[in-house]
């Protein structure tokens, strides 16, 4: 901290080529520099008097002489990543100091700012030199390529500082699995590079990325919220995988583009073919952001069963992208892409409100009325006013909300589990009906559970799978249903697929059942037909 005079002051910072605010105490903006108007494309008009966070998201807190990210919005609608130097200057004449906020690019140079691990720069002269020792001493090599999932969940909900501390943790956590021997950097955002050298086989390299994603199952602690999240490893080995540098990221990368689409929170080895999936990967997003107006996407249903009554009264609405070049695309493969890209709340509202309109449709017809689920994504369900959401499509679309059944799952409520019980109280208060969806796979707590108004709860279907032949399956189905019964909830068995299968839910005595055994998704047309000639009686009597 420097006692300065005004004047010279001013001057440093009119002089200054880097962008650069002054604000007070509060944060509330006096000043910024031609540097940063020239950047952000605002002008001082725009700035004076209001807080600093408006233009520089992820400032506060702040404190002297520190340095983080921030994203630095510009007028155009976009952001920039930058690094950000608090200063504090004191004017002789004032009571309370200013504080300056530098704004600079990253350095081509030396080590990531947020997590002190070698930058992008740094990484590739290390792994050349990794590559050469390799080729000399005919050893094998390992390049892991990691990104956290649902990072960008994170940071949209709970904010860029939350972020920050998830990316710094994580870094230490894999730090830590990989052994002083080893090195990792940051690549930019919430994805990492690992350099593993003179590994014994390919086993080791296995065990060293079962070892990191093992790391990740203890919580996070954001300030005041505890978060689980997992990561997805892809792996390239030389001289297996690739005997160049970009090559061999290339592949770790596409391979951990494979694990994410396999589920997360695993690891893929790097295969042939990769390289070709990345491509493929990149003309999916650039399709993706146009499939919304071109009226791509369209809905399939499959039914759900109620066992005593016979009847099929419920089914679960689910998504298809009819690419023009490519025909029918399931979810799990452009589901991934839409949440990196944010393009998830667009096609996730757009399903909400196409589901309300066809059931209404449906019931105008004729048809015999049924509820449809929904699957809400995590952002949809977070974000502001979702609530009043909901309640305006049930207006626009004249549909009696108890047609209406939302799906959410574990982990998206115990993100923030006050916020999530009070949305869902409002939403039930609108008539609605909550499934709480892949029970048992997620972190949830017996102790919060207690506490959601939910209606209904999916068992998943990764304990019906096996369940006529693995002990353990039965017997967690078996606590599940009683558990929830226990607590006045309904038990819907999904994945049921053959007679043993949906012996053993009936057994258990779930409510309502749901899989291939009855049917696969059918299109709106076809599961009319269905409705219509299907006598659900015969099936579950047979």
């Amino acid at each position: 901290m420097a006692d300065v005079s005004p004047n010279f002051y001013k001057e440093l910072f009119i002089q200054l080529e880097t962008p650069a605010i002054v604000s007070d105490h509060m944060g509330q903006i006096k000043d910024i520099n031609t540097a940063y108007a020239s950047a952000s494309g605002y002008s001082k008009l725009d700035a004076a008097g209001k807080n600093i966070s408006i233009f520089v998201e992820g400032a506060f807190p702040f404190c002297d002489s520190a340095k983080k990210e921030v994203y630095m919005k510009l007028k155009n609608g976009s952001e920039k990543l930058k690094n950000l130097s608090v200063s504090t200057i004191v004017d002789v004449n004032q009571d309370r100091p200013f504080y300056v906020w530098v704004l600079s690019d990253f350095q081509v140079t030396g080590f990531d700012p947020l997590t002190q691990l070698p930058n992008r720069f740094l990484l590739n002269q290390e792994l050349k030199k990794a590559l050469d020792c390799a080729k000399e001493n005919c050893s094998i090599l390992a390049v892991f390529y990691l990104d956290l999932d649902r990072f960008k969940f994170v940071n949209d909900t709970l904010g860029h500082s939350s972020g920050d501390v998830l990316l710094q943790e994580a870094a230490r956590r894999v730090k830590f699995a990989i052994g002083e021997n080893s090195m990792i950097a940051r690549m930019g955002g919430d994805e990492f590079v690992c350099i593993l050298k003179d590994l014994h086989d390919e086993k080791e390299a296995e065990l060293i990325a079962k070892k990191i994603i093992s790391g990740f199952n203890e919580v996070f602690h954001l300030f005041e919220t505890e978060v689980y999240v997992s990561t997805s490893v892809g792996i390239s080995l030389y001289p297996f995988d690739g005997d160049d540098e970009e090559l061999l990221l290339t592949n770790a990368d596409s391979a951990m583009y494979s694990a994410k689409k396999k589920g997360r929170n695993q690891f893929e080895r790097a295969k042939a073919n990769m390289a070709a999936g990345g491509f493929e990967k990149l003309l999916l997003e650039n399709s993706l952001r146009k499939a919304l107006d071109e009226d791509e996407f369209i809905l399939y249903f499959q039914p759900q069963v109620h066992i005593k009554t016979s009847e099929i009264t419920s089914m679960e609405a689910l998504i298809r992208w009819n690419h023009p070049d490519l025909g029918i695309i399931a979810p799990g493969e452009f589901i991934p892409i839409a949440e990196e890209t944010g393009l998830i709340l667009p096609i996730s509202d757009w399903v909400l409100k196409s589901v309300c309109k066809k059931m209404k449709e449906w019931q105008c017809a004729g048809y015999p009325p049924v509820r449809v689920a929904v699957n809400l994504s995590a952002g949809q369900f977070l974000q502001n006013g979702f609530v009043k959401k909901v309640k305006r499509i049930l207006m626009e679309t004249d549909l009696d909300p108890s047609f209406l059944e939302l799906e959410i799952t574990e982990n998206m409520v115990m993100h923030d589990v006050k916020m999530a019980i009070e949305v869902l109280h409002k939403l039930q208060d609108l008539g609605v009906c909550i499934a709480l969806d892949d029970f048992g796979t997620g972190y949830s707590s017996l102790n919060y559970l207690k506490d959601f108004p939910i209606n209904s709860l999916k068992i998943d279907r990764s304990f019906i799978f096996d369940i006529d032949k693995n002990p353990s399956s039965a017997a967690l189905t078996k606590a599940i249903a009683v558990l929830a019964h226990d607590l006045k909830l309904k038990v819907i068995a999904e994945g049921v697929e053959n007679y043993k299968q949906l012996s053993m839910v009936k057994q258990f005595s779930c409510d309502t059942v749901q899989g291939f055994y009855f049917s696969k998704p059918l299109n709106d047309h076809d599961i009319l037909l269905f409705l219509s000639k299907h006598d659900a009686e015969k099936v579950i009597n047979a």
